[in-house]
């Protein structure tokens, strides 16, 4: 027998070895040359920046020292004011020799010319001698100056004579600065320097063997090599500088508005990228020779295990034993191990059956991965698909959403085999009404009260309504067949996979609002979408007066519980909002009726606080929660009535509370001036009105009041001063400060506010 299966490790270990090393060396080299290539890009980056920097620095000092001439040299001074007695030397030699020696003070950068225009006369001094405008080689210049002042620092590059009898000019950028330096009403200085002493300074600081380096103007005229603008420069300049080449550096000043850029030749760096490579291939080809001679040994090391196996075998089958499918002698080494895998093969039998049931596990949890909008790729949704035996292809989806109504009253009424047998018959229904149509069906159950239904449609998808059809449909089967109901919620049709989600949570938000629109009905995501949601914000100032009247036990609480209720069933409102509503209901009663007697709170928390807060919990629509809501209040009402009424002091209590919302308006209204009328202590009658309302006497004439002005400053335009008086106040002073204080603006305020 031969070592087919040595020489076949040998055969498959070297190409994958030797394939990976180079793509590795390949990967190392690539990476190395970027590396190299970035870090050039890096300085160049960093010395143009530099440049340009320099240079900015060197012009900001010539104009900083041309101020600071014109503001505090006298013999500038001399040439622009020159005295009536005055002789040549101080206003015209004097100015002149300050010019020679500004150009030869300055040593960052070489000034060609200094020259002073004098508005006056018309007079022009340079540093070699005094001409008239009409006269001068830079006439044009000048005139354009007077024309309009330039708004740049520093002009772009142009030419310059001094004489016009010179038959060539040179090119130069000027500095223009006014004298005086803000009005400029006695003419201006101009600074020039040569581009050429600009080109030599950065060529100085950037030229070399690595770098191309160009400066433009403002109008892409090259300050280095006097070329023409960059949209005429030739072969193809300007259009290289505008390209995104990342071996061009560029920077433009913000002082002077010139470009500089840097251009890095590509020889330089192609032959450092070549020396690391042959660096690299000569240690790849070293890391070969050892991984081929490692691939040797780890082959036969590990191809002892295979030996030993195969004389093992060779044993059993010299016997003559046929046990397990043993191969007959002659054969290669893997027929050796044919009977072992039969075994295996045996052993996969046994786990079929286990793998079908995981297929259903597999499917649910994936279905519900698409429910909660997992980002699910294509090739990922066909191979799922396809494991799961359905059809991958489709042009449209939708999701709706079945929920069983009065599910606390499903699970008490049916055991938890009756419950799983139910809710098979409902999938089925879902998926025999869709039998005939063009779309097909998947459905889960989530939850244990809500099945998912997807809907796919392979070819030319059905309307918007062909799915709440088909639920129509379920709902009136069940209804019919079975002994409870279920509300369908319909989500929006998607075009894409990653949509599925959305369907779903629009689905979930359409089942929400069957509190409002009712149970066994369909709801589409669409019609909730449209209609316009219920604003709860204008309840709740109503819900704090119930929640008030009902502590003061006010025979109108019930009324406006039922005008709150009303308002409600007329809105569209979500589940969620509603149990809102019902919460901040129970929040303010629980926060009113602690203010009563501990007899009465413990009243109101056996019958009322615990039952209001699980009819909040169970309740299916609207028009079940408001009547179990009235329904426990009104209870509750009646023991706390039935209490205060069997104590003694309840019907004068009562009479004061009557006495006190009749008679507001008596200034003189107080605990002493009904104890004279009821003949009761004024200290026991404070006492006796806090136990029995949960409120202060002061509280609550301060309380009627407020609302009572509140009434008449919308109601009528009668002054201030005039509802202070009809509600009891002889100040309107103290009426305004008592109003701002529990209203939170003055009356005259609210009356803007809210008449």
């Amino acid at each position: 027998m031969g070592k087919h299966w040595l020489n076949r490790l040998l055969l498959s270990y070297l190409p994958i070895f030797t394939v990976i090393t180079l793509v590795l060396l390949t990967i190392t080299a690539l990476s190395i040359s970027e590396m190299s290539r970035k870090a050039a890009e890096n300085a160049n980056n960093v010395s143009v920046s530099h440049a340009m920097s320099f240079l900015d620095n060197s012009l900001k000092f010539i104009d900083d020292t041309m101020l600071k001439e014109i503001q505090a040299n006298n013999v500038l001074k001399q040439y622009y004011y020159p005295p009536a007695d005055s002789n040549s030397y101080h206003s015209v030699y004097e100015p002149s020799v300050l010019l020679r020696s500004l150009m030869s003070v300055i040593q960052t950068i070489r000034i060609d010319s200094i020259y002073l225009y004098r508005a006056a006369d018309q007079a022009v001094l340079t540093a070699n001698s005094l001409l008239t405008l009409d006269t001068f080689g830079d006439r044009e210049f000048v005139e354009g100056v007077l024309a309009a002042y330039p708004a740049e620092v520093w002009s772009n590059a142009r030419s310059y004579k001094e004489f016009v009898s010179q038959e060539r000019g040179i090119s130069v950028v000027s500095l223009v600065r006014k004298v005086p330096a803000l009005s400029g009403g006695q003419g201006f200085v101009v600074v020039n320097i040569r581009t050429s002493d600009i080109a030599q300074l950065i060529g100085n600081m950037m030229d070399s063997g690595y770098s191309q380096v160009s400066l433009r103007d403002r109008k892409g005229i090259s300050l280095k090599d006097n070329l023409l603008p960059a949209a005429a420069a030739p072969n193809g300049e300007a259009e290289k500088a505008d390209s995104p080449d990342s071996s061009v550096s560029a920077v433009q000043s913000d002082y002077t508005g010139w470009h500089m850029q840097s251009r890095l030749h590509s020889m330089g760096a192609f032959m450092v990228i070549t020396g690391y490579t042959k660096i690299l291939l000569m240690i790849g080809v070293a890391v070969i020779l050892v991984g081929t001679i490692a691939i040797v040994i780890v082959s036969r090391r590990n191809y002892r295990p295979i030996e030993s196996i195969l004389s093992r075998l060779k044993a059993v089958s010299s016997t003559g034993k046929k046990e397990n499918g043993a191969v007959l002698p002659g054969r290669n080494e893997f027929q050796f191990i044919e009977a072992a895998l039969d075994n295996m093969m045996e052993q996969s039998s046994q786990y079929e059956a286990r793998q079908k049931e995981d297929h259903l596990f597999r499917r649910r949890y994936f279905f519900q991965e698409l429910m909660n909008g997992r980002q699910i790729m294509p090739r990922d949704w066909r191979e799922e698909f396809s494991r799961l035996g359905l059809e991958p292809s489709f042009s449209r989806l939708q999701v709706a959403v079945v929920e069983l109504d009065r599910y606390r009253q499903f699970c008490r009424s049916y055991s938890h085999t009756d419950q799983s047998l139910l809710k098979y018959v409902i999938s089925n229904v879902v998926s025999e009404i869709t039998a005939h149509e063009k779309r097909q069906v998947w459905s889960e159950w989530l939850d244990g009260n809500r099945l998912a239904v997807l809907y796919r449609w392979t070819g030319e998808p059905e309307g918007e309504d062909a799915v709440p059809a088909s639920a129509v449909r379920l709902c009136g089967w069940i209804a019919d067949n079975l002994k409870f109901t279920v509300t369908v919620g319909a989500g929006p049709q998607v075009a894409a996979m990653e949509q599925i989600g959305e369907s779903y949570q629009g689905a979930l938000e359409a089942v929400k609002y069957k509190t409002v629109v009712g149970t066994g009905t369909v709801i589409t995501y669409e019609e909730i979408s449209k209609s316009e949601s219920g604003e709860t914000y204008g309840y709740l100032q109503q819900i704090r007066k119930l929640a008030l009247a009902y502590r003061l036990g006010e025979d109108g609480w019930k009324q406006q519980f039922q005008e709150i209720a009303s308002g409600l069933r007329g809105m569209l409102f979500s589940r969620d909002d509603l149990v809102s509503l019902a919460n901040y209901l129970i929040y303010h009663l629980q926060r009113e009726m602690m203010e009563l007697p501990e007899e009465l709170r413990e009243s109101w928390r056996t019958m009322a606080y615990e039952q209001l807060n699980a009819v909040v919990d169970q309740f299916e629509t609207a028009g079940e929660l408001f009547l179990q809501l009235e329904d426990v209040l009104a209870g509750a009402a009646e023991r706390i009535r039935e209490e205060r009424e069997s104590r003694t002091y309840h019907a004068v209590i009562q009479r004061v509370k009557a006495y006190i919302e009749h008679n507001y308006a008596n200034p003189d209204l107080s605990l002493n001036y009904l104890s004279d009328i009821f003949g009761v202590n004024a200290k026991h009658v404070s006492q006796l009105f806090k136990e029995e309302f949960g409120v202060k006497f002061s509280d609550y004439v301060i309380q009627v009041r407020v609302e009572n002005a509140k009434r008449l400053l919308l109601e009528s335009g009668q002054p201030v001063q005039e509802v202070a008086a009809k509600v009891g106040y002889l100040l309107p002073f103290s009426f305004i400060r008592v109003f701002k204080k529990v209203v939170g603006v003055t009356p005259g305020d609210y009356r803007k506010e809210c008449g």
